[in-house]
């Protein structure tokens, strides 16, 4: 089981578990078990980047819908490698273009759709790049970009209020 060290914890946690930190316990094991491994900083560096994704030198999400993929940039370096993701579903499809994060919440709750969106970053509206506890191989959302919860967790640190999320393709029927 996976667990933060009593020292890290303030003296009220370390006398007995909370339901919210057995529950945060619980969570980063199982992420634990389905974590992939992200290849090392040299070779994310070294990966080509797709002509479809603007190189600035500022980070831009690349939400490739065509393959279902998503990984971050910087300039001509892959910061962030491919994971994969899942978009809108007819009906409620993600928008392309170009945005700007503008809210990031790590424990977002939707009340219309009554489900967790772990590590949020809302990019246009109520869109958002989040983690999802469901497969994401399977079915759409409702139109945000999924990650799983895992890869959501890696991702939400490195993002920031006002970097780049470029969308582009069509999800695959």
């Amino acid at each position: 089981m996976v667990t933060a060290p009593d020292s890290a914890l303030p003296a009220r946690d370390r006398q007995r578990p909370t339901a919210a930190r057995r529950v945060a316990v619980f969570l980063a094991a199982c992420s634990a078990l389905f974590a992939v491994a992200a290849p090392t900083t040299t070779q994310a560096a070294t990966t080509r980047v797709a002509p479809h994704c603007p190189q600035l030198t500022r980070k831009v999400v690349c939400v490739d819908q065509d393959h279902q993929q998503l990984w971050v940039q910087q300039g001509s370096k892959i910061i962030f490698p491919a994971v994969r993701i899942r978009t809108g579903m007819p009906g409620r499809r993600t928008p392309d273009g170009l945005f700007h994060i503008w809210l990031r919440n790590r424990h977002q709750y939707s009340y219309l759709f009554h489900e967790p969106m772990p590590f949020s970053s809302f990019f246009h509206g109520d869109y958002a790049l989040h983690g999802s506890y469901s497969d994401i191989r399977k079915g759409g959302s409702n139109g945000c970009v999924n990650l799983t919860v895992a890869d959501s967790a890696r991702l939400f640190p490195m993002l920031g209020i006002g970097d780049v999320v470029y969308i582009w393709g069509h999800k695959p029927r």
